[in-house]
């Protein structure tokens, strides 16, 4: 019975750590597709989670790549550019 139980918590956290990867790893067209899908089921139709989920991956649409601040200063330098001498 130890060893049945084992497998299947196994199994378990397996299937979770493949479906967040898989998650992550979607573009945010298909995870706001991914969360209508779910919408569209009975049971979750009044889930408070999906709608936060939906909220928070609509929020963070608006940042473009997210690899720049939203309010940087307008004359600040990026640190991207290499600078005219060599660094000391």
């Amino acid at each position: 019975m130890n060893a049945v139980l084992q497998e299947v918590l196994v199994a378990v956290l397996v299937t979770a750590c493949a479906l967040f990867s898989a998650w992550r790893l979607l573009s945010a067209r298909l995870r706001l597709r991914c969360l209508d899908a779910l919408a569209a089921l009975p049971v979750a139709r009044t889930a408070r989670w999906l709608a936060a989920a939906r909220q928070r991956l609509l929020a963070g649409l608006g940042g473009g790549c997210g690899g720049c601040a939203q309010h940087s200063t307008p004359g600040a330098r990026s640190r991207n550019q290499t600078p005219g001498a060599p660094r000391r």
